[in-house]
């Protein structure tokens, strides 16, 4: 059988200073906690190029 997967996407906003990278961080132990996994990064670029939100993907396999 198939292992069957919990995906989820976290976004992060471009702020004044930047992007928070503390709290993307934070985010991913607390969540490598609960068998989270990161697997892929988004960084669409709106403009000239400018990224304004980045996103991560994490996975976990299903209980």
């Amino acid at each position: 059988m198939a292992a069957e997967w919990e995906h989820k996407v976290l976004t992060y906003e471009l702020r004044m200073r930047g992007f928070d990278y503390a709290e993307i961080e934070r985010d991913l132990v607390d969540l490598g906690r609960e068998g989270w996994e990161a697997v892929g990064t988004i960084a669409p670029s709106f403009g000239a190029g400018q990224t304004i939100e980045v996103a991560v993907i994490v996975k976990r396999t299903r209980a």
